[in-house]
C-alpha cells in the first residue's frame, strides 16, 4: 500500500463501495513483468525486447509509436530493439503503463464516456504536458507525460459504474466547464483524482505517478503541490470540441507560470497532432 494511505484507507474496499460492487480487474501480469524487467539495472534493450515479444499487441503498439509522427524516424523501425533505442526507456515505460491501464478500463460506450474521445484527450494531455515540462521542470518530463496520460483514468469507471450519481456532474462539467474535482466535491465526499490514486494502489503502479495524479486539479497549491505544474495545467482540457478548455488553459499558463499565450499556441497544435498517433495505439 502507498505510504500516503498508511493507516488511513483501504483502496480495495473504497473502490468496491464507490463502484457499487464492481470488482476492479487485475492489472495484466505480462505488462507488470515487462515493467519490472525495464526497471532492472541489468536489463538490456534485447532482454526488454524479448519480454515485450510475449505480448504481440504491445509489440505492435511500440513499433507503431516508434514509426509515428511523435518520433519521426529517418528510416522505418522494423524490430523491437530498434524501437526501444529510439523511444527510450522512460517513454517506453509510459507506453507500457498506458497499455496496461487501457486493458483494465471500460471499453464500452456509456453515458458521458466515449473511449475514443477519452483516449484522444488523454493523449493530448500527455504530449502537451511533456512539452510544458521542457519549460517548467525538465527533469520530470517522463513523469509529467505518464501522470497527464493517466490522470483521469477513474472517469470511465465512474461514468459506467456510478452513472446515476455522476450524470449531473459530467453534464455540468461538459456544458459549463470549470474544475471537475470541485464539482465532484459539491455532490460527493471524494473526487476522481482520489479514486485514481486508489486504482494506482490496487494495480501496483509507481507511487510517484499516483502522487502526481493526486492533486492534479489543485493549481492553487502552487509550489506546495506534489503534482508537477504541467500535469495541473493540462487537466483543464476537456473532451468537447466546442468547449475544450484550451483558452482557459492558456490563460492559466500565463497567470500561474508566466508562459506567454504565443508560447502556448506554438506547442499546442504540434502536441495535439502527435497525440492522434498515441491515441490510436492505445485503443
Amino acid at each position: 500500500m502507498f505510504s500516503f494511505f498508511k493507516n488511513k484507507v483501504n483502496p480495495k474496499a473504497k473502490l468496491k463501495k464507490i463502484l457499487k460492487g464492481y470488482e476492479l480487474p487485475s492489472f495484466p501480469a505480462v505488462v507488470m513483468q515487462i515493467l519490472q524487467k525495464m526497471r532492472s539495472p541489468y536489463a538490456s534493450a534485447s532482454n526488454i525486447a524479448q519480454s515485450l515479444s510475449l505480448d504481440p499487441g504491445l509489440s505492435v503498439r511500440l513499433l507503431g509509436l516508434a514509426n509515428s509522427a511523435a518520433f519521426s524516424p529517418q528510416n522505418k523501425v522494423e524490430n523491437l530493439t530498434q524501437a526501444i533505442a529510439l523511444v527510450g526507456l522512460c517513454q517506453l515505460e509510459s507506453l507500457v503503463l498506458g497499455v496496461g491501464v487501457a486493458k483494465g478500463i471500460p471499453k464500452k460506450m456509456c453515458q458521458w464516456h466515449d473511449p475514443a474521445a477519452f483516449w484522444l484527450t488523454s493523449a493530448r494531455r500527455a504530449m502537451l504536458a511533456q512539452e510544458l515540462a521542457h519549460i517548467l521542470c525538465p527533469a520530470k518530463e517522463s513523469e509529467c507525460f505518464t501522470a497527464a496520460f493517466l490522470q483521469d483514468m477513474a472517469l470511465p469507471f465512474l461514468a459506467c459504474h456510478r452513472g446515476d450519481d455522476y450524470d449531473p456532474i459530467f453534464k455540468k462539467w461538459h456544458l459549463e466547464g470549470g474544475d471537475l474535482a470541485q464539482l465532484e466535491r459539491e455532490f460527493l465526499d471524494w473526487d476522481h483524482a482520489e479514486v485514481a490514486t486508489w486504482i494506482c494502489s490496487e494495480w501496483g503502479l509507481p507511487e510517484n505517478i499516483a502522487l502526481a495524479i493526486k492533486n492534479h486539479h489543485n493549481l492553487a497549491l502552487g509550489d506546495d503541490n506534489e503534482t508537477p505544474g504541467p500535469v495541473m495545467l493540462v487537466s483543464i482540457l476537456r473532451e468537447d470540441d466546442s468547449n475544450d478548455g484550451v483558452e482557459e488553459m492558456i490563460a492559466q499558463a500565463q497567470a500561474v507560470y508566466n508562459i506567454s499565450p504565443e508560447t502556448m499556441q506554438s506547442i499546442i497544435e504540434p502536441s495535439f497532432e502527435k497525440a492522434k498517433d498515441l491515441a490510436r495505439l492505445i485503443i
